[in-house]
């Protein structure tokens, strides 16, 4: 049962970072990216990410063309894993080709975070039950 709950995630994880990449490929910009630094969307901020990647207009994140890049996300950016905690988002929104996550650099652009059966965020990736979309080195 453990198992598939993983695999499901993976899966997740995978589209969540497919959506942003295509999100940047039809606007030239990363989401929401009025920021100059790596991006971290957490709770609500998640939720407004993939409610525009879903479709949905929010203030913090437009999706003009209300493009749907991501499929399993509800309306209001509600995308639980199956332990029933929202997905972290981050994203290299400065363009610098590396994200920094709980003292971890990894050469990506986007990463998602499952916080698996604890829902709890690991205090070093690895350590722990977290879920990651790419293996952090």
């Amino acid at each position: 049962m453990e198992a598939g709950k993983k695999a499901k995630v993976k899966g997740e994880l995978t589209a969540i970072v497919a959506a942003v990449k295509a999100y940047k490929q039809e606007y030239g910009k990363w989401p929401g990216s009025t920021f100059t630094s790596d991006t971290t969307y957490q709770d609500g901020q998640s939720m407004q990410l993939l409610a525009a990647l879903s479709g949905t207009n929010s203030s913090a994140v437009e999706n003009p063309k209300s493009v749907r890049f991501l499929e399993g996300a509800l309306s209001d950016g509600t995308m639980l894993d199956p332990w029933r905690t929202q997905y972290l988002v981050l994203i290299d929104s400065d363009d610098s080709n590396s994200l920094d996550y709980q003292s971890k650099t990894a050469a990506i652009s986007v990463l998602a975070v499952s916080f698996g059966k604890d829902k709890k965020q690991d205090a070093t990736p690895g350590s722990g039950d977290d879920i990651f979309s790419t293996d952090l080195k």
